[in-house]
Formats: structure tokens, C-alpha cells, sequence
């Protein structure tokens, strides 16, 4: 495999299938694509792979392409992470709002704090826990606290409620 045939690869894959479609030979292709970058690492497979991700969870291979994305620099990352962030897939946004924990920078205020109210629940979990790391980080700390609790006063799940407690908790906590 090259650089070219794996960014072919991943241009046709943006997203890649939901799990019920996606064959063992195509999540096979993109985990041996993931390990290429691990050992080769380009940028300009950066993008590609932050829209990639299809439906459900790739067969447990989505959750490896964290590690990957945080062996680049933040400002390689960035960019392409906020655009990520308002995809119009679902999938992309969930994914793409659990690596923004590994990337706490200011810029994801507004998009993490905008992902709080959507509907699905996993991007919710996601983003109070990509929310949280930049106000553990030092980041924006009051304001965190302010959307985690107007999130906590619109919540009606009990256990997301439970867990945004929490989250305001810990954060109170470590300041």
C-alpha cells in the first residue's frame, strides 16, 4: 500500500457504510489504512479520516482512529475538526465530539456547546465529555459550568442528568 491508494481509498469512504452494510473486506482495508498512517504520518489524511465514520462503530475500529488523529499537532488538527463537528452525518459529529477530548482548545466552545441540545443522546455523553476537558484544561471554565448547567435544567433522561451532575461537580471541584 502507498499514500496515493489509501487516500483513494479513503476519498471514496466519506462516510464509510453503516455497519450493517459495511463488508469484513472494506473495515479490513480502512484498519490497515489506519496502521499505514500510524507508520506513515500525512496530514493530508487528517480530513479524510475525521469523515470517515459511518454508522455505528466500524466493527470496534472507529475508536482506534483517536489515536491516530492525536499523534498530529492541534493546529494540523483543528481545522478540520470544527468543520467535522457540523457535519451533516451524525455519525461524523459523534465521533468527531469524542477526539475533540483529546484537543481541548477554546475554538470548541461554540460547536460542543451547540452539540448539548441535539437530540441523540450519544452526541450529548459525547460532547459534556469533550465540554468538560477544555474547562479541566483551563479552558473557559466558567462559562462550561454556565451551558453544563442550562444543559442539566433542559436534560430529561436521568441517567445523562446523573452524569452532567457529575461533570459540574468535578469540574467545581478541580478549580
Amino acid at each position: 500500500m502507498d499514500k496515493k491508494d489509501a487516500i483513494d481509498f479513503l476519498k471514496k469512504h466519506q462516510p464509510m457504510p453503516d455497519d450493517k452494510n459495511l463488508s469484513k473486506d472494506v473495515i479490513t482495508k480502512y484498519n490497515e489504512i489506519r496502521e499505514y498512517f500510524l507508520t506513515n504520518p500525512d496530514e493530508d489524511c487528517i480530513p479524510l479520516f475525521l469523515n470517515s465514520f459511518g454508522e455505528r462503530d466500524g466493527f470496534g475500529v472507529y475508536q482506534l482512529i483517536e489515536g491516530l488523529i492525536a499523534k498530529f499537532k492541534k493546529n494540523h488538527v483543528m481545522p478540520h475538526l470544527l468543520k467535522a463537528l457540523e457535519s451533516h452525518y451524525r455519525s461524523i459529529r459523534y465521533w468527531n465530539a469524542s477526539i475533540a477530548s483529546s484537543f481541548p482548545s477554546e475554538e470548541l466552545f461554540e460547536p460542543l456547546k451547540k452539540m448539548l441540545f441535539e437530540n441523540d443522546v450519544d452526541i450529548r455523553y459525547a460532547s459534556i465529555t469533550a465540554i468538560a476537558q477544555l474547562a479541566l484544561s483551563g479552558i473557559k471554565c466558567n462559562e462550561v459550568i454556565d451551558v453544563l448547567e442550562d444543559a442539566l435544567s433542559r436534560e430529561t433522561g436521568d441517567d445523562i442528568s446523573e452524569f452532567i451532575q457529575e461533570v459540574i461537580d468535578d469540574i467545581k471541584s478541580s478549580n
